[in-house]
C-alpha cells in the first residue's frame, strides 16, 4: 500500500526527509467536550500550550447548556409499526429567580408531529436547587433519566471547559505556527516546514484532551507532509493569498474603527499594531518557504501598515498625555 495521500491538488505522504518538505497539512475535529478546568490549567502548563484560565460560567449559561444538551432520537416498533420520537428541552414561563425548561417528546408523523410534555426542569438562583417535577409515565421514554443526566451535565458546565474554550485554545496554539487555513470547511490548515516540529505537541495534546473528556466523545487530530515541489509551492501559494486577504480584511476593519472611534485605549491599539506586525512577519516567512514574492498583495499590506502607523502614533500619545 503507497504512503502517498492526494488531496486534489496537494501531494502528500505519511514519512520521509523532512528537509524536502514543504510543511505539515494538519487536520483536527472537535466533538462534544467536557474537560476539568483544573486539568485542563495542568495540561495546558506541562505542554506550554497558552489558556487564559478559568473563566466562571454563570449558572444560567450552564442551565440553558444542560438542558440544550438533552437530545436523543429515538426509534422503536409498536405491532411492527416503527415510530419515531425526538426527546429535548424546550423553553417555557421563567421567572427572574427560577430558570425552567420543559422536557418534550415530539412524535414524528407523516403530516403533523405530535407534542407531549414529560417533565419539567427548573433552577431556583436564590436556593440554588436544581430541581424536576411533573414528570409524565412513557413505555418509550425514561423521563427521569433525561432529567438527572441534565442535573449531572449543569455541574459538570460549571468546573469544565466547552468545546468553544477548547476550541479558542487550539485555534491559538495553531495561529502561533503561522498555519494557513484551508479553503475548505472544518479545521484543515497548512504548517509551514519552520513550524511543523509543534504539530506533534498539538497531536500529543488532542490525544491528553480525548482522555480527559467527561463526555467520551474522541477528539481526532492527524497530520501529514506535504512535499516541496512546484505544483505544492503554487497550490500552497493560491491558499494562503485567500487566506491572508481575509485577514488583512479584518484587520483593516478593527484598525479603521479604532481610529475612527477615538478610541482612548493604548493597551487595545498597541495589540492591533503586534498583530499586524505579527501577519508581516507571517508572509515573510512563507516567502522564504514558498521560495518566491508574495507580492500579490503588496498595495493591502502598505494600506495596513498605515493604519498601524497611526495606532501607534495615537497610541503613544495617549500615554505620553497621561504621563504628563
Amino acid at each position: 500500500m503507497s504512503d502517498i495521500i492526494s488531496m486534489n491538488d496537494m501531494l502528500g505522504v505519511a514519512s520521509g526527509d523532512k528537509n524536502n518538505m514543504l510543511g505539515k497539512l494538519l487536520y483536527f475535529s472537535l466533538s462534544d467536550l467536557l474537560i476539568d478546568k483544573e486539568k485542563l490549567t495542568e495540561l495546558c502548563a506541562g505542554m506550554g500550550i497558552y489558556y487564559a484560565g478559568d473563566r466562571r460560567v454563570s449558572v444560567s449559561d450552564a442551565f440553558k447548556s444542560a438542558t440544550g444538551d438533552i437530545k436523543d432520537r429515538i426509534v422503536v416498533k409498536h405491532f411492527g409499526q416503527q415510530q419515531i420520537y425526538r426527546v429535548y428541552c424546550r423553553d417555557n414561563e421563567h421567572t427572574a429567580r427560577v430558570l425552567s425548561r420543559e422536557l418534550v417528546k415530539e412524535t414524528l408523523n407523516r403530516e403533523t408531529n405530535q407534542y407531549e410534555k414529560l417533565a419539567n426542569i427548573s433552577f431556583d438562583k436564590e436556593s440554588g436547587l436544581f430541581s424536576y417535577d411533573n414528570l409524565a409515565y412513557d413505555s418509550d421514554v425514561d423521563a427521569a433519566a433525561y432529567c438527572r443526566r441534565a442535573e449531572e451535565l449543569f455541574e459538570l458546565y460549571q468546573t469544565c471547559a466547552n468545546r468553544k474554550q477548547i476550541e479558542t485554545i487550539c485555534l491559538n496554539f495553531v495561529r502561533g505556527l503561522e498555519a494557513t487555513k484551508m479553503s475548505v470547511n472544518g479545521h484543515l490548515y497548512f504548517v509551514p516546514r519552520h513550524s511543523m516540529e509543534k504539530v506533534d505537541i498539538f497531536e500529543d495534546f488532542m490525544e491528553a484532551l480525548s482522555s480527559l473528556n467527561k463526555t467520551k466523545s474522541r477528539l481526532m487530530a492527524n497530520s501529514i507532509y506535504i512535499i516541496d515541489d512546484a505544483k505544492q509551492r503554487d497550490k500552497m501559494t493560491e491558499e494562503f493569498y485567500a487566506a491572508v486577504k481575509k485577514e488583512i480584511a479584518e484587520y483593516q476593519e478593527r484598525a479603521d474603527y479604532l481610529i475612527k472611534s477615538g478610541s482612548q485605549s493604548p493597551a487595545i491599539m498597541e495589540r492591533w499594531v503586534m498583530k499586524i506586525s505579527a501577519l508581516e512577519g507571517k508572509k515573510r516567512h512563507y516567502e522564504q518557504v514558498l521560495r518566491r514574492e508574495l507580492d500579490g498583495l503588496d498595495e493591502e499590506f502598505e494600506s495596513l501598515k498605515l493604519l498601524s502607523q497611526e495606532l501607534s502614533l495615537r497610541a503613544s500619545g495617549i500615554r505620553f498625555q497621561r504621563a504628563a
